[in-house]
């Protein structure tokens, strides 16, 4: 089985300052993985170097392949077309990743073009909008046709994050790289995002690398957790082995904080 992402020895620069640190870690197709640590820690840096999204201002070292091509070594173009086909990005704040100048329906629509672009299926304008509709129903938007027609400011943050993965899923990419995309949400709507995710990448047969700082929903979406610490891996293995018996002190602080978070909503003390 090739993994759809592979990472031997990342590194991470700005000028003189190393900001990821010799990461290695390579996700198989339908595995579960996540990245966890406090902001800074590397995490988000690791997930765009493996689609070549770094900022211009930073430089990467080590070995890349994503879907057996190896990144670092490809054009912009094949590199755009290896995003779309190959991996797939949710962000952490919809109202930013979405053009407020663009209706919703149009905005899906585009990666939905390019794909049949470039698989050479017919560009005919119904299809691809009977797609719009029919992502918008996967992903449980109320009233598919009236989100298309909306704005990004004229819908809620969880119906903004529900489109933002409906246009993550328009290319059918092996890979969808989640970087905390729960964050700017209220706790409902953060189960309801988390559960559809868990639901679509079983569904379409997709690998996950999920991105956050929160120890326990990272857990309840992945099979396998990296920690990360001032941009070097610190601890790996299950959730399971992680939240009950961990090895580092950071992850032991993270439980325990956890743990503490937990108590305090509970009312206990």
């Amino acid at each position: 089985m090739s993994a759809v992402l592979k990472i031997e020895n990342l590194c991470v620069h700005a000028g003189n300052q190393q900001l990821v640190s010799d990461v290695s870690f390579a996700i198989n197709p339908g595995e579960r993985w996540g990245l966890i640590g406090e902001s800074g820690s590397g995490k988000s840096l690791t997930a765009m170097a493996s689609i070549g999204l770094l900022p211009s201002a930073l430089s990467a070292s080590g070995t890349i392949e994503l879907d057996g091509q190896p990144v670092h070594a490809l054009s912009e173009r094949a590199l755009s077309r290896l995003r779309g086909d190959a991996a797939a990005v949710v962000f952490q704040e919809p109202l930013t990743a979405l053009d407020p100048l663009m209706r919703l329906g149009k905005q899906t629509a585009e990666p939905i073009r390019r794909r049949m672009y470039r698989r050479g299926e017919p560009l005919d304008r119904k299809s691809i909008q009977r797609e719009v509709i029919a992502l918008f129903e996967r992903v449980a938007l109320p009233e598919p046709e009236r989100i298309a027609r909306a704005y990004p400011h004229e819908i809620s943050g969880g119906q903004r994050q529900r489109v933002a993965i409906a246009m993550a899923l328009a290319c059918k990419p092996k890979l969808l790289i989640a970087d905390e995309p729960t964050t700017a949400l209220d706790v409902t709507t953060q189960a309801e995002i988390l559960d559809l995710l868990g639901k679509l990448v079983s569904e379409f047969g997709m690998a996950l690398l999920f991105i956050s700082h929160d120890l326990p929903v990272v857990a309840n979406v992945a099979d396998t957790v990296i920690v990360m610490r001032e941009g070097a891996v610190v601890e790996r293995g299950t959730p399971r082995s992680v939240l009950t018996a961990p090895q580092h002190d950071y992850t032991k602080l993270l439980v325990a904080a956890a743990a503490k978070f937990d108590d305090a909503l509970a009312g206990r003390t």
